[in-house]
């Protein structure tokens, strides 16, 4: 066995612990929402672009168009968002948060800083920079992976 392998699987091994338990907080957080753990980031993305079209918000996060579809016909019948037609082009929707979807994004925005603040309680600030880095490093090493395997 190589050195290195050990810490990589070990780093492997505590970045899944990090997620499954991240995720129990997010559902238990959100359930009271009746929202799902990726929802808030529609919403959050939303309020963002203001009323984008189901393609450009796919594409804003990195979903396929049916991934994205199928989150919005959720939010929409739990009555988060609305859709309504283009003024400007007949053929396509745009997607716009409801009151309901404005208010819960606010609230959602403070459990996710209450998490994240959970999560990085026991950091200095210098080392929240360093994870934030270090998060931002692995994910371009997996995005770079991403990109070979697209090709």
């Amino acid at each position: 066995m190589k050195e290195h392998e050990g810490v990589t699987r070990e780093t492997w091994k505590a970045f899944m612990q990090l997620i499954q338990v991240h995720a129990f907080c997010m559902q238990h957080t959100l359930h009271k929402y009746n929202l799902y753990e990726g929802q808030p980031q529609y919403l959050f993305q939303i309020r963002e672009m203001g009323r984008p079209t189901q393609n450009e918000l796919a594409a804003a996060l990195g979903v396929s168009k049916s991934s994205a579809g199928v989150s919005l016909r959720r939010l929409e019948k739990g009555g988060f968002v609305k859709r309504e037609e283009d003024c400007a082009d007949s053929r396509c929707n745009r997607v716009s948060l409801t009151k309901k979807g404005a208010e819960f994004a606010h609230w959602c925005d403070m459990d996710v800083d209450m998490i994240a603040g959970n999560m990085l309680e026991d950091f200095t600030a210098e080392e929240r920079e360093q994870a934030l880095h270090m998060l931002n490093r692995m994910y371009k090493g997996l995005d770079n992976m991403r990109a070979r395997i697209k090709s």
